[in-house]
């Protein structure tokens, strides 16, 4: 019986010295991958706003569900980034960029990832012809989806609406 305490007490020792190392470690790493990640979007916000300077808006999203972050490129415009799904699945969503001048035109469309979607298809939402169908148009213009690949644009176009929509709510 005494051994068997021993042992209890041991492994809960063992247990809670884990739990406080992996949340030591959790501390430490976590501001570093959050840093990354930022900078990794903001590799790409410059893209759309060169010599801007970005500020990462606490604003109420909970009504469209496509928008993960807006930023302030500080006058000039909002950039919204955008996770929907497209034919790739719920798994593997496609996550972009899209930016609006104060004027509300839309200035810059960047994609970040779709990997999910078919190769030659889905995944012509990244190429220029498609993002050349955006740029330079305003809010309440249509966005022309892509033949054999409607379900990714149409995915994208709907995102695009979502944050114009936010956009028009919050911003103008």
């Amino acid at each position: 019986m005494k051994k068997m305490i021993t042992l209890a007490l041991f492994l809960a020792v063992v247990a809670g010295l884990s739990g406080a190392a992996l949340s030591l470690v959790y501390s430490v790493t976590d501001p570093i991958i959050q840093e990354a990640a930022i900078a990794s979007e903001k590799e790409n916000l410059v893209k759309i706003y060169p010599s801007a300077e970005f500020k990462l808006l606490e604003t109420d999203t909970s009504e469209f569900p496509t928008i993960q972050n807006v930023y302030e490129a500080v006058g000039s415009g909002y950039v919204y980034k955008c996770s929907v799904v497209g034919y790739g699945g719920a798994s593997t969503p496609i996550v972009y960029l899209i930016a609006l001048d104060n004027d509300g035109t839309y200035k810059g469309f960047e994609v970040l990832d779709c990997s999910g979607e078919t190769s030659g298809f889905g995944s012509k939402v990244a190429e220029q012809p498609f993002k050349d169908g955006i740029v330079g148009k305003n809010i309440g213009d249509s966005v022309d989806t892509i033949t054999g690949a409607t379900i990714s644009s149409a995915a994208v176009t709907n995102g695009i609406e979502e944050a114009s929509a936010h956009y028009e709510q919050n911003f103008k």
